[in-house]
């Protein structure tokens, strides 16, 4: 059944955390699937940052509401389940800029909520989407920003390549990059800003958790780091490498608990999630210090 979309925009005089983030550079690490529940990081505000996980639509409304209103922005936001959208998200502390959040999109009002936002003075910064065809489910924040940005829906593995270059070639850098689709069609979602990474950016898809941990190593050699980071469909890895960036510790294949658990673990020891996606049912999540 073709579940009736929602779009909620929520407007506010704070800073959007969207360009590529801090990155990180530790073997990956993988933990083994479990059953898992409905949890939301319950932490005291004010806080310099919090997480949020596997929220209901409705339930991220209400978080929305309650953090810009408070002095935050989302530092990162995933979909996942297209059926029953479930939100995860990461937020910091900053009242610098304007932003717009916007949640049970599909393809077709992502499309021309985007255009209404380049006249409002909004340029997307960060989109994240699951499912596909017609079901396919998309979230996306805006920011009130001088500078160009391009955005791309349903980008094959081959089509994204060559647009990234092109765009690479014309001054651009992506700026948030996701996967959606199935297994046998995975389709890219992605925003290019200009200045959004400084020197050499490579960009690895579709890899394995043991793939992806030896690419960490064979990248950290060359000085590259991960900044934006994708759970495709079938538990594959999405990455996108720069020099920019500090050290940190990545967990990939976690499940919602173990997520929470993580969390609380790198929060305790200084960490806070720079970079998390999740996808049927897997997290992936990057810590820094800080």
């Amino acid at each position: 059944m073709r579940r009736s979309q929602r779009m909620v925009a929520l407007t506010t005089a704070l800073a959007a955390a969207t360009a590529p983030l801090l990155a990180i550079a530790s073997p990956a690490v993988a933990e083994p699937a479990k059953t898992t529940a409905i949890h939301t990081t319950n932490q005291n505000l004010p806080l310099d940052w919090l997480s949020l996980d596997a929220l209901s639509g409705t339930q991220l409304l209400q978080k929305v509401k309650q953090l810009l209103g408070k002095g935050y922005v989302p530092a990162a936001l995933s979909v996942t389940n297209a059926a029953n959208p479930q939100y995860s998200s990461v937020w910091v502390k900053d009242t610098t800029r304007k932003v717009n959040v916007l949640q049970g999109l599909s393809a077709t009002n992502l499309q021309k909520t985007v255009a209404e936002q380049l006249k409002a003075g909004f340029r997307p910064a960060m989109i994240t989407g699951t499912g596909t065809g017609a079901n396919a489910v998309f979230a996306v924040v805006f920011e009130q920003v001088k500078g160009l940005a391009k955005s791309e829906l349903s980008l094959t593995k081959e089509t994204f390549t060559k647009v990234n270059a092109e765009l690479t070639a014309a001054g651009y850098s992506l700026a948030s990059l996701d996967v959606y689709g199935t297994v046998e069609k995975p389709l890219y979602a992605a925003v290019w800003i200009v200045g959004a990474a400084t020197g050499t950016v490579q960009v690895t898809l579709g890899q394995t958790v043991e793939q992806r941990g030896q690419e960490l190593l064979a990248k950290a050699k060359q000085g590259l780091h991960p900044v934006l980071m994708a759970v495709e469909p079938g538990k594959l890895y999405t990455t996108v490498w720069s020099k920019t960036g500090t050290a940190g510790k990545e967990y990939l294949s976690l499940s919602r608990l173990g997520y929470a658990a993580k969390a609380t673990q790198m929060k305790v020891l200084g960490y806070r999630p720079a970079i998390l996606d999740t996808e049927g049912g897997v997290f992936a999540a990057i810590w820094r210090k800080g």
